[in-house]
């Protein structure tokens, strides 16, 4: 998945799919409504992230959890950022004006953001259930610069799931208009093509929503298991906190994914993958409201 904007995304998105429909055409009502929700996010999200990122940089540089928080805001501060350029095709009828160069980098560089925002929130999970069940351990080892190699990991794992989006993605000329589109093409894989978009697709799949729900969802139990032993009413504010953590991450990715899925294993033109393509920029803008609400959540 890419970011969202070509006629079809695979939620890089912004993604392959189909040259059919490219006639001139106002802004559907639909996308306005989406268009209005990339504005509130970029908002909302530059406001938030941004102020993180001026707190943390100046004052918490040094520590674990400014380590933690900084990335994370970066992440989520550079996905909020492109969503301007990213909302052009949609306010363009898929058009895509900025070039083959641009084609191939702000996409990628939105989908490493994604993914490197979800890898650093499963990194912070496993930190604040190592704290409460592993305090010995965090004393003599959980240092800032442990922190530092863990997000240096977690954004290598996030240039390996955006690899297929700068390798794949380029513009592609309306013969008969003088419209481009920004899209994943395969065709370089020959007749491998559906096969390696399907293992793109699922790839991501695991790596940017399985493993991290998994490991998200199993160490805050652990932590909570170890809370409610402690303190109950301390425990009860914890499981809020944990159930908004979960919630939140659930619903903003878990459609992302599906409509990935989905693009990547319907045939072009049939009926499923026309509304796949038609959901792709509503899941794409429900992904990028997890970056916009992780200072809330992280920081209250």
């Amino acid at each position: 998945m890419d970011p969202p904007g070509t006629p079809s995304p695979y939620n890089d998105t912004w993604d392959d799919s189909s040259i059919y429909d490219l006639d001139v055409a106002e802004v559907p009502s639909g996308h306005r409504l989406v268009l209005a929700l990339y504005a509130l996010i970029f908002l909302l999200g530059v406001l938030g992230n941004g102020a993180v990122v001026w707190v943390t940089a100046l004052e918490l540089r040094r520590t674990v959890n400014g380590v933690w928080f900084l990335n994370l805001a970066l992440a989520d501060l550079l996905c909020c950022l492109a969503l301007p350029f990213l909302a052009l095709p949609l306010a363009q009828d898929h058009h895509w004006p900025l070039g083959r160069v641009a084609c191939k980098v702000l996409p990628s560089l939105t989908v490493l953001a994604m993914f490197a925002s979800v890898l650093l929130l499963t990194v912070i999970s496993a930190d604040r259930c190592a704290l409460v069940t592993r305090p010995v351990w965090c004393h003599n080892h959980r240092t800032p610069a442990l922190a530092r190699g863990a997000c240096a990991a977690a954004w290598a794992v996030a240039a390996l799931l955006t690899a297929p989006s700068f390798a794949f993605r380029t513009t592609r000329e309306d013969p008969f208009s003088a419209k481009a589109t920004c899209v994943l093409d395969y065709a370089a894989v020959g007749p491998h093509q559906r096969g390696t978009e399907l293992a793109t697709a699922v790839g991501r799949f695991l790596g940017g929503f399985v493993v991290p729900l998994a490991v998200i969802s199993g160490c805050y139990g652990r932590l909570l298991a170890r809370l409610r032993a402690r303190g109950l009413a301390r425990s009860q504010r914890a499981t809020r906190t944990v159930l908004v953590v979960i919630v939140s991450f659930f619903v903003c990715w878990l459609p992302y994914h599906a409509v990935g899925l989905a693009l990547a294993a319907s045939a072009p033109g049939s009926a499923a993958f026309r509304a796949a393509q038609d959901a792709d920029p509503v899941v794409a803008g429900l992904a990028y409201v997890n970056s916009c609400v992780n200072p809330g959540i992280y920081l209250a």
